[in-house]
Protein backbone atom coordinates (compact mmCIF):
# COMPACT_ATOMS: atom_id res chain seq x y z
CA UNK A 1 0.00 0.00 0.00
CA UNK A 2 3.06 2.21 -0.95
CA UNK A 3 0.73 3.95 -2.68
CA UNK A 4 -1.75 6.87 -1.05
CA UNK A 5 -4.57 6.59 -3.44
CA UNK A 6 -5.05 3.14 -2.67
CA UNK A 7 -6.36 4.09 1.29
CA UNK A 8 -10.01 4.06 0.93
CA UNK A 9 -11.77 6.96 2.97
CA UNK A 10 -12.98 4.11 5.21
CA UNK A 11 -9.39 3.49 6.40
CA UNK A 12 -9.11 7.78 6.68
CA UNK A 13 -11.91 7.49 8.62
CA UNK A 14 -11.41 4.67 11.20
CA UNK A 15 -7.87 6.41 11.82
CA UNK A 16 -9.34 9.92 12.75
CA UNK A 17 -11.97 8.24 14.84
CA UNK A 18 -9.13 6.39 16.26
CA UNK A 19 -7.38 9.41 16.56
CA UNK A 20 -10.34 11.68 18.07
CA UNK A 21 -10.76 8.72 21.01
CA UNK A 22 -6.91 8.76 21.94
CA UNK A 23 -6.67 12.58 21.72
CA UNK A 24 -9.68 12.65 24.04
CA UNK A 25 -7.81 10.04 26.54
CA UNK A 26 -4.72 12.11 26.57
CA UNK A 27 -6.01 15.28 27.25
CA UNK A 28 -7.55 13.76 30.41
CA UNK A 29 -4.79 11.85 31.23
CA UNK A 30 -2.57 15.23 31.03
CA UNK A 31 -4.63 17.28 32.62
CA UNK A 32 -4.56 15.09 35.60
CA UNK A 33 -0.79 15.09 35.71
CA UNK A 34 -0.12 18.55 35.02
CA UNK A 35 -2.73 19.71 37.54
CA UNK A 36 -4.22 22.14 34.73
CA UNK A 37 -6.82 22.19 32.31
CA UNK A 38 -5.79 20.63 28.91
CA UNK A 39 -7.65 21.01 25.23
CA UNK A 40 -6.77 19.12 22.35
CA UNK A 41 -8.00 19.86 19.26
CA UNK A 42 -9.67 17.26 17.16
CA UNK A 43 -6.09 15.49 15.52
CA UNK A 44 -5.71 15.64 11.93
CA UNK A 45 -4.69 12.22 10.74
CA UNK A 46 -4.03 10.81 7.95
CA UNK A 47 -1.43 7.64 6.06
CA UNK A 48 1.53 9.30 4.78
CA UNK A 49 3.95 7.07 2.47
CA UNK A 50 7.57 7.13 3.63
CA UNK A 51 8.87 9.06 0.29
CA UNK A 52 6.36 12.10 1.38
CA UNK A 53 7.30 13.12 4.95
CA UNK A 54 9.66 15.92 3.88
CA UNK A 55 6.71 17.82 2.93
CA UNK A 56 4.97 17.54 6.29
CA UNK A 57 7.78 17.75 8.81
CA UNK A 58 9.35 21.02 6.11
CA UNK A 59 12.93 22.81 6.59
CA UNK A 60 15.81 20.17 6.96
CA UNK A 61 17.34 22.18 9.34
CA UNK A 62 14.35 22.47 11.78
CA UNK A 63 15.24 20.87 15.11
CA UNK A 64 13.18 18.79 17.51
CA UNK A 65 12.56 16.61 20.54
CA UNK A 66 12.73 13.08 19.01
CA UNK A 67 11.20 10.38 20.81
CA UNK A 68 11.39 6.70 19.86
CA UNK A 69 8.93 4.19 20.82
CA UNK A 70 9.10 0.70 19.86
CA UNK A 71 5.50 -1.26 19.61
CA UNK A 72 4.96 -5.24 20.01
CA UNK A 73 2.54 -7.43 20.51
CA UNK A 74 0.13 -8.43 17.58
CA UNK A 75 1.31 -5.37 16.32
CA UNK A 76 4.23 -3.92 15.93
CA UNK A 77 6.45 -1.23 14.57
CA UNK A 78 8.33 1.71 15.81
CA UNK A 79 6.45 5.22 16.87
CA UNK A 80 8.08 8.67 16.93
CA UNK A 81 6.76 11.29 19.03
CA UNK A 82 8.52 15.12 17.35
CA UNK A 83 8.13 18.13 19.64
CA UNK A 84 9.43 21.54 18.89
CA UNK A 85 12.14 22.74 21.60
CA UNK A 86 9.56 25.74 22.75
CA UNK A 87 6.78 23.62 23.25
CA UNK A 88 8.82 20.02 25.00
CA UNK A 89 10.62 22.89 27.33
CA UNK A 90 7.22 23.97 28.24
CA UNK A 91 5.77 21.11 28.52
CA UNK A 92 8.54 19.86 30.97
CA UNK A 93 8.56 23.03 32.71
CA UNK A 94 4.92 22.90 33.69
CA UNK A 95 5.58 19.49 35.15
CA UNK A 96 8.47 20.58 37.24
CA UNK A 97 7.27 23.51 38.59
CA UNK A 98 9.75 25.58 36.67
CA UNK A 99 10.41 28.70 34.15
CA UNK A 100 10.83 27.31 30.64
CA UNK A 101 13.25 29.94 29.80
CA UNK A 102 15.58 28.27 33.04
CA UNK A 103 15.04 24.57 31.82
CA UNK A 104 18.19 22.77 31.11
CA UNK A 105 17.05 20.26 28.56
CA UNK A 106 20.36 18.06 29.77
CA UNK A 107 18.73 17.95 33.12
CA UNK A 108 17.75 13.64 33.61
CA UNK A 109 14.41 15.36 35.95
CA UNK A 110 13.59 17.12 32.47
CA UNK A 111 13.88 14.55 30.34
CA UNK A 112 12.47 12.18 32.44
CA UNK A 113 8.76 14.36 32.75
CA UNK A 114 8.55 14.91 28.61
CA UNK A 115 8.93 11.17 28.64
CA UNK A 116 6.20 10.41 31.06
CA UNK A 117 4.43 12.41 29.48
CA UNK A 118 4.99 11.52 25.94
CA UNK A 119 4.21 7.84 26.93
CA UNK A 120 0.89 9.35 28.51
CA UNK A 121 -0.01 10.54 24.88
CA UNK A 122 1.26 7.35 23.28
CA UNK A 123 -0.49 5.11 25.43
CA UNK A 124 -3.83 7.12 24.71
CA UNK A 125 -3.51 6.26 21.00
CA UNK A 126 -2.36 2.69 21.08
CA UNK A 127 -4.86 1.85 23.50
CA UNK A 128 -7.55 3.17 21.32
CA UNK A 129 -6.34 0.77 19.08
CA UNK A 130 -6.26 -1.74 20.61
CA UNK A 131 -9.76 -0.95 22.04
CA UNK A 132 -10.87 -1.00 18.76
CA UNK A 133 -9.51 -4.01 17.26
CA UNK A 134 -9.14 -6.46 20.17
CA UNK A 135 -5.44 -6.46 19.20
CA UNK A 136 -2.99 -6.49 21.75
CA UNK A 137 -0.66 -3.61 21.25
CA UNK A 138 2.03 -2.93 24.11
CA UNK A 139 4.93 -0.14 23.70
CA UNK A 140 8.15 0.14 25.62
CA UNK A 141 9.91 3.22 27.55
CA UNK A 142 10.44 6.02 25.01
CA UNK A 143 14.52 7.06 24.27
CA UNK A 144 15.12 10.68 23.28
CA UNK A 145 17.02 12.65 21.12
CA UNK A 146 16.95 16.24 19.95
CA UNK A 147 17.72 16.40 15.85
CA UNK A 148 17.25 18.00 12.91
CA UNK A 149 14.36 17.45 10.37
CA UNK A 150 17.24 16.10 7.75
CA UNK A 151 18.41 13.58 10.30
CA UNK A 152 15.45 12.32 11.03
CA UNK A 153 14.50 11.33 7.62
CA UNK A 154 17.50 10.09 6.85
CA UNK A 155 17.27 7.32 10.06
CA UNK A 156 13.87 6.40 8.33
CA UNK A 157 14.58 5.96 5.14
CA UNK A 158 17.36 3.57 6.03
CA UNK A 159 16.60 2.13 9.24
CA UNK A 160 12.21 2.17 8.93
CA UNK A 161 11.99 1.60 5.10
CA UNK A 162 13.00 -1.89 5.80
CA UNK A 163 9.65 -2.43 7.60
CA UNK A 164 7.47 -0.17 7.15
CA UNK A 165 6.73 1.71 3.95
CA UNK A 166 4.03 4.19 5.09
CA UNK A 167 3.37 5.83 8.64
CA UNK A 168 0.17 6.60 10.30
CA UNK A 169 0.32 10.49 11.11
CA UNK A 170 -1.47 12.34 13.76
CA UNK A 171 -0.90 15.99 13.82
CA UNK A 172 -1.41 17.09 17.59
CA UNK A 173 -2.88 20.04 18.54
CA UNK A 174 -2.96 21.03 22.33
CA UNK A 175 -3.54 24.06 24.45
CA UNK A 176 -2.19 23.83 27.85
CA UNK A 177 -2.40 27.17 30.27
CA UNK A 178 -3.69 28.74 27.66
CA UNK A 179 -0.90 28.26 25.14
CA UNK A 180 -1.14 26.63 22.43
CA UNK A 181 0.94 24.11 20.51
CA UNK A 182 1.31 21.31 18.24
CA UNK A 183 3.36 18.11 17.72
CA UNK A 184 3.76 15.10 15.28
CA UNK A 185 3.24 11.43 16.11
CA UNK A 186 4.36 9.17 13.76
CA UNK A 187 3.63 5.36 13.57
CA UNK A 188 5.19 3.05 11.65
CA UNK A 189 3.58 -0.49 11.89
CA UNK A 190 5.13 -3.38 9.59
CA UNK A 191 3.55 -4.02 6.18
CA UNK A 192 2.38 -6.58 7.46
CA UNK A 193 0.55 -4.96 10.71
CA UNK A 194 -1.21 -2.62 9.14
CA UNK A 195 -2.37 -5.14 6.83
CA UNK A 196 -3.25 -7.17 9.59
CA UNK A 197 -5.05 -4.23 11.12
CA UNK A 198 -7.77 -3.22 8.57
CA UNK A 199 -8.39 -6.90 7.91
CA UNK A 200 -9.19 -7.35 11.70
CA UNK A 201 -11.24 -3.71 12.28
CA UNK A 202 -13.37 -5.21 8.92
CA UNK A 203 -12.47 -2.10 6.85
CA UNK A 204 -11.21 -3.06 3.09
CA UNK A 205 -9.15 -0.86 0.53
Amino acid sequence: MSDEKRISLSHLDLLREIGTIGAGRAATALAEMLNCKVDIALPETKIIPLESLDKILGNPEDVYFVLDIGVEGEIGGRIFFLLPPKEAKFLGATLLGQDPDSVDTEDVLFQSSLKEMVNIVTGAYMNALSDMSGLTIMYGIPSLAIDMVGALLDFLFIQIAQHSDEAIFIKTRLQVKDIKFEGFFLFFPDMESLKKLFDVLGVKG
